[in-house]
């Protein structure tokens, strides 16, 4: 068999994503496996790693928001987490949380993000990341190593946020948001 050759035979090329889709989604992803992993570092990195989420899902609700369809169900979670974020800073402080950010999060620009992104694909991720919002967010409530002001963010905001954007997210996935 001198001579002959095996013919290389290649796959073809994965489409290139052009729209964003990949970029919101892997975003997405490093954010829920940041929250799902315990933090290093001292109790109030918890907090601090939910904060991180809700600022993420507040602005995937704003990106949406502008490059697809004003939701109104999007508005309501954005708010709801900006408001839960904001209260963490409050309580946190500006330092702890710049000190305890999830790490390996992949920016994404806004001119990357087209109207044409996939929504339904980016509602199911987000979905998931208000699970697990929520399960990082029960653990701060019931932390006694937090103080009571963080344990009550946690609860009086957080949580809520967090079910807004499952909530949120599910209607506009399943077509019944407005």
């Amino acid at each position: 068999m001198i001579g002959r050759r095996t013919p290389r035979i290649s796959a073809p090329a994965a489409p290139v994503d052009t729209t964003g889709t990949d970029l919101v989604l892997g975003w997405i992803d490093s954010v829920v496996a940041g929250l799902t992993h315990p933090p290093s570092g001292p109790p109030e990195a918890a907090p601090a790693r939910a904060c991180d989420g809700l600022f993420t899902a507040a602005t995937v609700a704003a990106v949406l928001i502008e490059k697809v369809r004003p939701w109104q169900e999007l508005k309501t979670a954005n708010h709801r987490c900006l408001v839960a974020a904001v209260e963490f800073m409050k309580a946190l402080g500006e330092e702890t949380l710049r000190t305890h950010r999830i790490a390996g999060v992949v920016q994404v620009a806004w001119n990357d993000m087209t109207p044409e992104m996939d929504t339904a694909a980016i509602c199911a991720r987000m979905i998931q990341l208000g699970e697990t919002l929520q399960l990082a967010l029960l653990a701060v409530t019931t932390d006694v190593s937090l103080s009571a002001d963080v344990r009550d963010v946690a609860d009086d905001y957080g949580l809520p946020a967090a079910d807004t954007v499952i909530e949120a997210f599910d209607a506009v996935r399943t077509g019944s948001a407005h």
